[in-house]
């Protein structure tokens, strides 16, 4: 029981900081930090200069219409953006 008690007060503690969190802003709404996107991506630069909620993909079939995937995160993540991923506008899903 004595070595139970700090697993579950490091339980208690990562469900308060995470536990019934409100990660419901969908693809494209305005974010400060991941945690309060769907999918768990927060990244500025792929819908203009502020940071928004994207998703990672392998494909822009994945991505909402409109955008494409085509963007890559300081963690070397493939994600969407807005947009064609090329200047040619290729690779935007319709």
């Amino acid at each position: 029981m004595h070595r139970l008690l700090p697993r579950l007060g490091l339980l208690a503690a990562l469900c308060l900081g995470g536990c019934g969190g409100a990660r419901d802003k969908p693809i494209g709404e305005a974010c400060a930090q991941a945690d309060e996107c769907e999918h768990g991506i927060c990244v500025a630069g792929i819908a203009g200069d502020d940071a928004v909620c994207t998703r990672s993909c392998a494909s822009s079939e994945e991505c909402p219409r409109g955008w494409s995937c085509s963007a890559v995160t300081a963690g070397n993540v493939l994600v969407c953006q807005r947009g064609a991923g090329n200047p040619f506008g290729m690779g935007t899903r319709e």
